[in-house]
C-alpha cells in the first residue's frame, strides 16, 4: 500500500466475523437496559473488536515496515478461534473504567499478543509498559454510577477464526470513531485478500457512500 507521511491514530485488533460481533453487540443491549445502563458510552456494533495493541498517533511512512515487522512475527503462529465469554467491569470492580466481555482461549491470544508486540519494537516502537489483558470492550463509563455486571451475562460462547492480526487506522468525528483496516499480518503465513471498497466501508462509513 502506498504510504504516507501523515500523523495517523492506529492500533492492532482482532477482526470478529458478523455474527460474533452480533452476539457481542446483543450482551451490550441487554446490559443497556440494567440499573445505570444510561451511564455508560456503549460501542457501536460495528466496530467491536479485540484490541491487540494500541499504537496512537504515527507517522504514516512507518506502516510498511511496522506492517512488514508484525506478519515476520504471527507467520510462526497458528490460526484458531476466539470464544466470547462473561461480561464484567474493566479494570476493576471498585475502579471500572469500561464494561467488557471476557475473550479465549487465552494462550493463543497472548501469544498473537506477543507476536504483534515484538513486531512492533523491531519496526522501531517504544515496548508497551502494560502486561496484555484480553478483553471485548462493549462500553465506556462516563460517569460515576455504573451497571452491577456479572459474568452471568455472557454471549453463550459464540465464537469466530483468528486468521490475522489488523492494522486499524482510528478517525474520530461527531458521530463516534470510524476504523479502517489498513494492513493486514497473516497467522500461519497464509496470504489475506486485499482491501476492498466493502472492506472500508464497514468500518469507516464515509467510504462508498
Amino acid at each position: 500500500m502506498a504510504e504516507s507521511a501523515d500523523s495517523l491514530r492506529a492500533f492492532f485488533a482482532i477482526d470478529l466475523d458478523e455474527r460474533t460481533r452480533s452476539a457481542a453487540a446483543a450482551v451490550a443491549d441487554r446490559l443497556r437496559e440494567f440499573p445505570a445502563g444510561d451511564a455508560v458510552r456503549w460501542v457501536r456494533e460495528e466496530t467491536l473488536h479485540v484490541t491487540l495493541r494500541f499504537l496512537g498517533d504515527i507517522d504514516g511512512g512507518r506502516i510498511a515496515r511496522l506492517a512488514g515487522c508484525v506478519r515476520e512475527q504471527t507467520a510462526a503462529l497458528s490460526p484458531f478461534r476466539l470464544r466470547l465469554g462473561g461480561a464484567r467491569l474493566f479494570p476493576s470492580k471498585r475502579r471500572p473504567l469500561a464494561v467488557v466481555l471476557d475473550v479465549e482461549p487465552e494462550e493463543p491470544l497472548a501469544e498473537l499478543a506477543a507476536a504483534v508486540e515484538r513486531g512492533v519494537v523491531a519496526a522501531g516502537f517504544d515496548p508497551e509498559s502494560r502486561p496484555f489483558n484480553a478483553h471485548l470492550t462493549l462500553g465506556r463509563i462516563r460517569k460515576k454510577r455504573f451497571p452491577l455486571v456479572t459474568g452471568d451475562v455472557t454471549s453463550s460462547g459464540e465464537s469466530c477464526p483468528v486468521n490475522e492480526a489488523v492494522l486499524f487506522k482510528s478517525e474520530l468525528s461527531s458521530s463516534g470513531a470510524h476504523y479502517t483496516p489498513i494492513e493486514r499480518a497473516p497467522l500461519g503465513g497464509e496470504p489475506s485478500p486485499l482491501l476492498t471498497e466493502t472492506d472500508q466501508s464497514i468500518y469507516n462509513p464515509k467510504v462508498g457512500g
